[in-house]
């Protein structure tokens, strides 16, 4: 956007020559993509897609664009047709990238409208404060006029087309729910993670109410695309549209707008009523991945408002999946849980997650206690037992003062239970020498934080020290070099005789 100014032509201010210039290079890229011949090659189209991202990369355009409602609107209208007329996954994925530009402008825009709001009235007046953003202070949306349903229908337009699973008209045809569908390709989770992407920023976009109005939607297409998408890989890996919806989830969910006086409430219950339904239809389908539930409900816990899973019938059900995983033969979901129980251990908000530390912690410490007549047979399984060990480090530091001596006393003994005597190390398997020198290490860190119990339980335990001592003896014998077998008898000379003695 230059600022030079001819002497042929009167000058011009700064705002009009980038005003010009702007819709000038919009105006041609727009009449392109709305006049496409029906044999456009495909690089003209995706050109003209990047020129439009680059536009509106710049500070000016960004800021015109956000403060032009309908101009936005018309933009993400004339993606939405590209969409329908292009099969091309570089074009769609071009698009939506476009059109989260065009979102994330309109969001910077409604935020600098309530900052400067606050700043002008006062904050002892927020009460007062007009509702910015779509919806106002009825929630409702206008066709045609509002850029959170423009927004709504582009991403539908993707998600739709690569999971028909999301369409009730479709969820009991051939490709429906039931239906057995070959995994999505590459192309397809990168347009379903941008789809998501932008669906999630679109609360930002409302006012409470308008927030209210549109978050079933949300949360019907993210959940939707949970459950269609959580299968068991081989590999144990969540998947690319999997992972986005997590993400999604959690941002939709930690909005600040569910903390808003005004729509506090319905989005309480909206939410409440979205892990419902999402426990109930998990439970119908048992190739679903479990973990990707259980990262869902740790997501609903930890982000949303505390009243959301305070429910006790809610609780029990999240509680009885948590119980499947720790409780599995595979040892890779026993990790993955534990480090998602330890997430919920470490929560700041104690009282949020106190049901779930009471019910928790014991069951893990019976898994853990089983571990000195089962050492660990692989890389996974030595790493559920370590994870474990940071469970009750993390439970011992969410605790009481007066609550800790147990635990602490706890911890000891399970540490010096993966110890190995002199006898034993030097014939142990490597995975049962990387929990004892696993447990060597903690045990001297954990003895250095907690003096006083560590030397009062040595002394009341015979049985403990022993076997400390042991392994000690153990693992000094293992670091010493072993003696070098000599050839041939007698005092074994060198065989290299120096003719000068330098001594």
């Amino acid at each position: 956007m230059g600022q030079e100014r001819s002497n042929k032509t009167p000058a011009k201010s700064p705002e009009n020559l980038n005003s010009e210039r702007f819709h000038l290079i919009l105006g041609i890229c727009v009449e392109f993509l709305c006049c496409l011949p029906v044999d456009a090659p495909m690089e003209r189209i995706a050109a003209c897609l990047r020129a439009m991202k680059a536009l509106l990369g710049g500070v000016w355009p960004r800021a015109h664009v956000g403060a032009d409602q309908a101009l936005a609107i018309e933009l993400i209208s004339v993606l939405h047709r590209l969409l329908l007329m292009r099969e091309s996954s570089e074009i769609q994925l071009l698009a939506l990238e476009v059109g989260k530009q065009i979102l994330s402008a309109a969001k910077e825009h409604v935020q600098e409208r309530r900052r400067s709001a606050e700043v002008d009235d006062g904050a002892e007046e927020k009460e007062t404060l007009p509702e910015f953003g779509e919806g106002h202070d009825t929630g409702g949306f206008v066709t045609g006029h509002s850029l959170v349903l423009a927004a709504l229908e582009l991403c539908l337009c993707i998600l739709i087309r690569q999971l028909p699973e999301l369409s009730p008209r479709l969820s009991g045809s051939i490709t429906g729910r039931h239906a057995s569908r070959p995994p999505l390709s590459h192309d397809s989770s990168l347009l379903i993670s941008a789809s998501l992407t932008i669906l999630a920023e679109l609360p930002s976009l409302c006012s409470p109410e308008g927030s209210v109005s549109v978050l079933p939607t949300l949360l019907y297409l993210v959940v939707g695309v949970l459950q269609h998408t959580a299968e068991k890989n081989p590999d144990g890996r969540l998947s690319l549209a999997l992972t986005s919806a997590l993400q999604a989830l959690k941002a939709i969910v930690s909005s600040p707008m569910s903390r808003v006086e005004k729509s506090r409430a319905s989005w309480t219950s909206l939410l409440h009523s979205s892990a419902s339904s999402m426990l109930q239809s998990w439970d119908s389908d048992g190739k679903k991945d479990r973990i990707a539930l259980l990262t869902a409900i740790t997501i609903f816990l930890l982000s949303a408002n505390p009243e959301v899973m305070s429910e006790p019938g809610l609780q029990n059900a999240c509680l009885q999946r948590f119980h499947y995983s720790v409780d599995s033969k595979d040892p890779n979901e026993q990790l993955k849980c534990c480090r998602l129980i330890l997430s919920i251990f470490q929560h700041p908000a104690h009282y949020v997650v106190a049901p779930y530390i009471c019910d928790l912690a014991p069951r893990v410490v019976r898994h853990l206690s089983h571990a000195d007549s089962r050492k660990p047979q692989s890389h996974a399984e030595l790493s559920v037992l370590q994870e474990g060990v940071r469970l009750l480090q993390a439970l011992i530091a969410a605790s009481e003062e007066q609550n800790r001596p147990p635990i602490v006393s706890m911890v000891l003994h399970l540490l010096i239970s993966f110890l190995l005597d002199e006898n034993t190390l030097s014939s142990a398997s490597q995975y049962s020498r990387a929990l004892h020198d696993f447990g060597l290490q903690s045990l001297t860190q954990f003895g250095a934080s907690h003096p006083d119990q560590f030397r009062h339980l040595m002394s009341s335990s015979t049985t403990l020290r022993s076997r400390l001592e042991a392994a000690l003896r153990g693992n000094q014998e293992s670091l010493k070099p072993k003696p070098r077998t000599v050839r041939g008898g007698g005092q074994g000379s060198p065989s290299i005789q120096l003719k000068t003695n330098f001594l």
